[in-house]
């Protein structure tokens, strides 16, 4: 199995700063998604019987979000912020995406297949298809928070066009996100260094812990922290 990836450095700077924001969010989004890629790798060769399912909707869940991150990115965060930071500026952040989304794609069919009952579940197969696109994914996580240094950022954006652009973004994110699915993977794929993300109001926080993480509770057991933000133990795969 791949060994766990490393989580990202937070970039300097405070979070409350609207120049250090973008790159600071970023950083803190991709965190999430590489807990998830590792619990999904932890737990792989573990997995049997009656935490199959859940299981296999906690990786789909993780998958998801990653798409839907992208989806974001690509329709309208990149084009936003490329009104003042240049049309191309992040081009190769979009290219990069096709290095490894249609590999990921792949393992989602998979994995709905053994959702529907068309196909075994298998953990070293599921391992083979980690392995098939987690490297070139980790190196765009990284190279994508770089394209945002803060530097760039303050020279070219004034505070209020920040705030606009996120408020914007949080309307998007917010429309179309599964709320039984996709905010309680956010905190249980959360990085206990960084507690305030997702910005979610506090009422939806609470909701999700409470209200919106009961309905597939057996799946988010998978996560590598636990409702109370502290980081769980995960399985050893053998080597």
């Amino acid at each position: 199995m791949p060994a766990p990836y490393p989580l990202l450095e937070m970039p300097p700077g405070n979070f409350s700063n609207p120049f250090d924001f973008p790159a600071i969010n970023m950083a803190a989004a991709h965190n999430m998604f590489i807990q998830g890629i590792n619990a999904m790798a932890a737990h792989a060769f573990y997995v049997k019987d009656e935490r199959i399912q859940p299981f296999v909707l906690f990786c789909l869940t993780v998958l998801e979000i990653v798409h839907h991150h992208h989806r974001l990115e690509e329709t309208f965060y990149f084009d936003a912020l490329e009104k003042n930071l240049g049309e191309g500026y992040l081009t190769e952040s979009k290219e990069e995406h096709a290095t490894f989304v249609p590999q990921i794609e792949a393992t989602e069919s998979w994995l709905k297949e053994i959702r529907d009952g068309k196909a075994t579940y298998d953990g070293s197969a599921l391992l083979t298809q980690i392995n098939s696109w987690s490297d070139d994914m980790i190196h765009h996580l990284n190279h994508e928070v770089e394209r945002l240094n803060r530097d760039n950022i303050k020279e070219r954006f004034n505070e209020n066009e920040l705030k606009a652009i996120d408020n914007q973004f949080m309307k998007h994110a917010l429309k179309d996100v599964n709320l039984y699915t996709s905010l309680p993977i956010s905190v249980v794929c959360g990085n206990p260094v960084t507690p305030w993300f997702p910005p979610l109001p506090l009422p939806l926080k609470w909701a999700t812990r409470y209200w919106f993480s009961r309905r597939h509770r057996e799946a988010w057991e998978f996560g590598p922290v636990g409702w109370d933000g502290k980081p769980k133990a995960l399985p050893s795969p053998p080597t």
